[in-house]
């Protein structure tokens, strides 16, 4: 009898080729002998009779008893106390478990496994138990190791058995991928261009520089930005050059709202890439990876990108470029569906993140580092040798500070293998310094990119903005900043953003301008008012684009001084206009709140200092407005403090370090329990308790929009619901053409609150997909979910 591993492939085939290819990645971190182990011994329960009869009769799991294969080669690892390897083996198919539930196989599987070994050889003469190495690898040993599991060794040994777990998966799904599409060309879809093969990393560097060139003469022959804001982006440039050649590490780059740090930064991860790759006794950086909190700014990153350097080494991975893991009814994997060899292409990237450039999500990423699930975990030994750019660092959740710098700082620590750098990329820099008293957790060095002289400069340089900050006891109800906002009742052009910090209250503000437009301009009721704008998490993505775009286009128009009449822009929005999107007003008002966001919400005004007046920035206090939960209403008062303190001064870059210690004082925790759980290799607890967003979401479809009291539908995702609810199940790729048109809507929305009873099960309780029965008001002028319209009150 042959023991096979799947259909036509021999098991001792499988197993020598993924340990040879889990080889291979783990030798990126010096743990080779590990990585080939674990790839020799992680399907040895497939030599059970059971699963070769199954395997003979090609049943699926779900229809005859299952026995777990994976359990057999982690027994033989527990055995030999070589704990990494087993967690390895035993997750490679459920997720990693903890130590507990792995200790409780051996007793069971130890017998099975020796048995399994002995029909092998028995079979396969050539074929003999491999040596498990120690424990950890050499250079793991030599750290501190502690009864109360304090010590650095145990949270390096858990960032190294998640490497070693990424690598096994890896290796074993792309051995068992290329076996089940031999004699096609779909393995070549995973071909991307390395970063550190043929000089592509100083082409794509002097490709930028070209390109950087090429925007300061346009932006000086159109005059689309200042002299002052050329210059700094000049000296920002020349800054990430000269500190290109620093020792691999952490990196802080602090450039002012306006300065070009999208593709500086770039420019600076290129450039250090350059000068280590070219040192043959380096690991050359192998991709560069942009991590960005929010989805409202990804894409104009990414097309950014991909301006410079084409499509084919920019990978986007994100909820919207992605599809959940799903099942149909009967609960067996959907098929792709109709996808073009591009979307493949994608995909294929993102379950591995081996492109030499990706942009994703500070979700995708860190709830990567903290997941036990295989597919989450599979690309994280590809982040060795990576230079990672964290464009808005400052919207780290302080609450997972302790956890999230710990990992940072060991992917970044000299003393291991790992070898990447880390670019902290923000106008209002944090301070993530070790401090002895108040931020034990904080790093020991980071390294400016632009010195902090040079940095001071350009704030200077580049105040483009007054502040006007609100007096003592002084709030305002949206009718009154309704008023200051639409001012004079001839004015027909204001160019005007407001942000506010709750959806509701940016529905109570929009109605009560939009009241004030039509009482001002005489605009009857069932007129719409032209030129008012919302902006909030209720709209749909592809809403909230076609109202920027329309936002963007309005603004044009204050480019070109010679044009005496503009069409009215004014924008009620949330703080999803704030960090990084490029919209450009005369005026804005901020509702008090977290000085971090008001300074970014000012980077909205008069960002590239081309009108003859600075901007105007109001900060204002609503009335009546409800103290909002958690770290948010920490921040407000904190704010409150820098301002009492008289250090409320957002053109010094000193008052941000002042600002993020008060903050990090009161809620980074002394005790963690992540770290605790991290130390104990508990990894199903660590995935349980790290939430990167709070509140837990589902996914609702839009599919149609009230405009001027007219339903229409969206074409596009209606047709693909309609096609899906035939089916019986959605499919991958439904799910990656409907994120458009999804709205993440809090769980609670549906058992109680104003939503609750226009949400229905889109097919079916497994799809995972919501349905909304409601009101959308859509349009340029509309404000997304709405229960009710006003109409639907009267009797």
């Amino acid at each position: 009898m042959r023991y096979y591993a799947h259909t036509g492939q021999l098991l001792v085939d499988h197993l020598r080729e993924v340990g040879e290819l889990a080889s291979q990645f783990t030798e990126k971190f010096d743990a080779a002998l590990h990585g080939e182990t674990a790839g020799l011994l992680h399907d040895l329960g497939k030599a059970e009779d059971l699963f070769q009869e199954r395997l003979a009769k090609d049943d699926s799991e779900r229809n005859s008893k299952k026995e777990p294969h994976a359990h057999h080669g982690a027994a033989l690892a527990v055995e030999a106390n070589a704990w990494p390897i087993a967690f390895a083996i035993n997750g490679h198919h459920a997720g990693l478990h903890d130590r507990s539930d792995v200790e409780r196989i051996r007793a069971e599987y130890l017998p099975k496994a020796r048995a399994c070994m002995s029909r092998l050889h028995e079979r396969h003469p050539d074929w003999e138990m491999p040596k498990i190495p120690a424990t950890l690898p050499g250079w793991l040993t030599s750290l501190p190791f502690d009864a109360r599991r304090t010590k650095e060794g145990w949270f390096a040994a858990d960032v190294f058995t998640r490497m070693l777990f990424s690598a096994l998966v890896d290796a074993d799904s792309l051995n068992t991928e290329q076996h089940e599409n031999r004699g096609t060309t779909l393995f070549s879809s995973r071909q991307w261009p390395k970063l550190e093969e043929n000089g592509n990393a100083k082409n794509w560097l002097e490709t930028l520089k070209r390109e950087l060139a090429d925007r300061a003469i346009r932006a000086k022959s159109e005059g689309t930005a200042s002299l002052e804001v050329q210059k700094v982006w000049r000296e920002v440039g020349e800054a990430c050059d000269a500190s290109a050649s620093q020792a691999r590490g952490l990196f802080s780059f602090a450039v002012p709202t306006g300065g070009g740090k999208t593709l500086a930064s770039m420019l600076f991860a290129l450039a250090h890439a350059t000068h280590h790759n070219a040192n043959a006794g380096n690991k050359p950086f192998r991709r560069i990876i942009v991590v960005i909190p929010y989805l409202s700014i990804i894409h104009q990153t990414v097309d950014e990108l991909r301006k410079v350097f084409g499509d084919d080494i920019v990978l986007e991975h994100h909820s919207q470029a992605d599809e959940p893991e799903i099942k149909n009814s009967k609960g067996t994997d959907t098929v792709d569906g109709p996808i073009d060899e591009k979307a493949r292409r994608r995909r294929m990237a993102a379950e591995n993140w081996d492109a030499p450039i990706i942009v994703t999500t500070s979700v995708q990423f860190f709830g990567s580092l903290f997941s036990r699930r295989r597919s989450a975990a599979r690309k994280l030994h590809n982040l060795c040798q990576s230079i990672v750019i964290f464009d808005e660092v400052q919207t780290l959740p302080p609450l997972l500070m302790q956890p999230i710098l710990s990992v940072l700082g060991e992917l970044t620590n000299h003393q291991r293998p790992y070898q990447c750098s880390m670019v902290f990329c923000t106008a209002t820099q944090p301070a993530f310094e070790y401090d002895q008293h108040d931020f034990r957790c904080g790093f020991q060095k980071v390294q400016p990119i632009i010195p902090n002289e040079l940095v001071k400069r350009h704030f200077d340089a580049l105040q483009r903005v007054e502040y006007e900050w609100p007096v003592d006891g002084q709030t305002l109800t949206p009718e009154q900043l309704a008023e200051r906002i639409v001012g004079d009742g001839k004015c027909l052009d204001q160019h005007v953003l407001a942000v506010v910090n709750t959806r509701k209250a940016a529905r109570e503000l929009h109605a009560a301008v939009s009241n004030k437009l039509r009482e001002n301009h005489d605009i009857g009721e069932s007129e719409p008012v032209d030129g008012l704008f919302h902006l909030s998490t209720w709209m749909v993505p592809a809403h909230r684009r076609e109202v920027l775009e329309e936002v963007k286009r309005r603004l044009a128009s204050t480019a070109k001084p010679d044009l005496q009449r503009r069409e009215r822009c004014i924008l009620i929005s949330t703080q999803c206009i704030e960090a990084g999107v490029d919209v450009d007003f005369p005026e804005v008002w901020r509702a008090f709140g977290p000085y971090d966001s008001i300074v970014q919400a000012a980077g909205r005004c008069n960002r590239r200092g081309l009108r003859p007046t600075k901007g105007k920035v109001h900060v204002f206090r609503l009335a009546d407005e409800p103290s909002l939960p958690g770290v948010y209403s920490t921040a407000t008062s904190q704010t409150d403090l820098l301002l009492r303190m008289g250090r409320a001064n957002p053109h010094d870059p000193e008052s941000f370090t002042d600002y993020f210690r008060l903050l990090y004082q009161l809620s980074v925790p002394d005790e963690c329990a992540i770290q605790k759980e991290r130390a104990h290799l508990h990894f199903e607890q660590v995935d349980r308790l790290f939430q990167f967003i709070d509140a837990k979401t589902f996914p609702l479809l839009v599919l149609n929009q009230r405009i001027d009291h007219e339903t229409i539908d969206f074409d596009k995702p209606m047709q693909i619901y309609e096609r899906a609810k035939a089916r019986g199940f959605l499919v991958r790729e439904d799910w990656r053409q409907l994120q458009p048109y999804i709205i993440n809507l809090l769980h609670s929305s549906r058992t109680h609150g104003e939503f609750n009873e226009f949400i229905t099960e889109a097919i079916d309780v497994d799809s995972g997909l919501y349905l909304w029965a409601g009101n959308y008001l859509g349009g340029k002028g509309g404000v997304g979910l709405m229960p009710l319209i006003p109409e639907d009150y009267l009797i």
